[in-house]
């Protein structure tokens, strides 16, 4: 004797439209957390280049500080302006201070040797990656004495 299956007909179908349903929503899914990754990691990486740009600008500063004209060495061209190597552009930026080099003098500290100027330097970097809509800016402050 043999079970009448015209009642179960379709559920074949019904059954792979499900499964195509339920892989549709994990491939979402999966898209959707691969793209949020690859934004946080592209986020990061400006951040950083952003700190490094303000890091060089500090440098270069004290380094201006330090040589008070004693150097021809300038800075030819803007190094970091331009996209190199897949690399966001980049800009550091000397902000505050009253001299050229972006220097403030705060204050002074008396010193076996007599009086010791401090002064500071704010420096900021910024780097706009591959989104329009992103900006990332690191914002150091450098202080030394003479």
């Amino acid at each position: 004797m043999r079970p009448d299956c015209r009642n179960e007909r379709g559920v074949g179908l019904i059954a792979a439209i499900f499964v195509i349903v339920v892989l549709a929503m994990l491939g979402t899914a999966l898209l959707r957390l691969v793209t949020t990754e690859q934004r946080a990691v592209s986020r990061e990486m400006a951040s950083i280049q952003a700190l490094h740009a303000a890091e060089s600008a500090g440098q270069w500063g004290l380094y201006q500080a330090l040589a008070r004209g004693r150097s021809d060495l300038g800075p030819e061209g803007d190094l970091l302006a331009g996209a190199a190597g897949g690399l966001s552009p980049c800009g550091p930026t000397r902000i505050g201070g009253n001299d050229p080099n972006g220097l403030e003098r705060f204050g002074t500290v008396t010193a076996p040797g007599g009086e010791v100027a401090l002064f500071r330097m704010e420096v900021v970097g910024e780097c706009h990656p591959g989104d329009a809509d992103m900006l990332t800016r690191r914002r150091l402050e450098v202080r030394f004495q003479e």
